[in-house]
């Protein structure tokens, strides 16, 4: 208990998260027994030390904000850290996030560097770069077509 309480000290943890490092602290250590993992587990929901219905709410609400990206991708690395599918899915229930904007704004932040290049090579650029962060191509082609209107097409 000692050890997982010093872990969600420093950061939030999964319910999965957590089971894995215990069960590498019970391998590490065989006087630890592995029936205890179930009990930490369950004392530590109970504290409220590990609620994964509100670390997906934070989870999604800060990668909107600091680091945007995709739906898509944002649910692969819920899905990945071992939150249940059903989880993950109701976390983005009540959630008013445009795709189209946050890839216009990545698209304003980064056209600097793109500016060098010919208008078709910089939307193609910009289209690799939307879909590595995992943006849907509705959403990456609305955004190309508000910022590659007519009027820039004409440097071309």
């Amino acid at each position: 208990m000692d050890y997982t309480l010093r872990l969600v000290s420093k950061k939030r943890y999964t319910v999965s998260e957590i089971r894995k490092k215990l069960s590498t602290l019970c391998k590490n250590y065989p006087e630890i027994e592995v029936s205890i993992i179930n009990e930490v587990i369950s004392r530590l929901i109970e504290l409220k030390y590990l609620d994964d219905d509100q670390f997906v709410k934070d989870y999604v609400l800060s990668r909107i904000q600091f680091k945007p990206r995709g739906i898509s991708l944002i649910k692969r690395e819920l899905q990945g850290k071992g939150i249940d599918k059903n989880i993950v899915e109701s976390g983005f229930e009540n959630l008013d996030y445009d795709e189209s904007k946050a890839c216009r704004d990545l698209i304003e932040k980064r056209t600097r560097l793109w500016n060098k290049h010919p208008i078709m090579k910089q939307k193609q650029k910009a289209f690799q770069f939307l879909a590595s962060k995992g943006f849907s191509k509705e959403a990456i082609y609305t955004s190309l077509k508000s910022c590659y209107s007519s009027d820039r097409e004409q440097d071309y």
